[in-house]
């Protein structure tokens, strides 16, 4: 089963306009290489050496992933990624 990947305005150009996209991820910790794999254009600008980089910012069902295990399941999930924003 997949999860449903939310975007940000600022990353949806990366999967073509979409708001939600699909992904197929068993657990947290392969996230960051089926980002990869499916959407190489998203990948290019929230991955950094196959990790999320630090200015990415990922929920799985409200909850901050850093706090969650990367073996949590991602079955029927729903992943946020939201890129740290900056203004003046």
């Amino acid at each position: 089963m997949s999860a449903t990947l939310r975007l940000p305005a600022p990353l949806r150009a990366a999967v073509g306009g979409e708001t939600t996209v699909p992904i197929e991820a068993s657990d947290l910790g392969a996230l960051p290489a089926a980002i990869a794999a499916r959407y190489p254009d998203l990948a290019a600008r929230v991955l950094r050496d196959g990790a999320f980089g630090s200015f990415i910012t990922v929920f799985v069902n409200g909850e901050d992933a850093r706090y969650l295990d990367p073996t949590t399941p991602l079955a029927s999930a729903k992943v946020e990624l939201l890129p740290a924003m900056s203004g003046g």
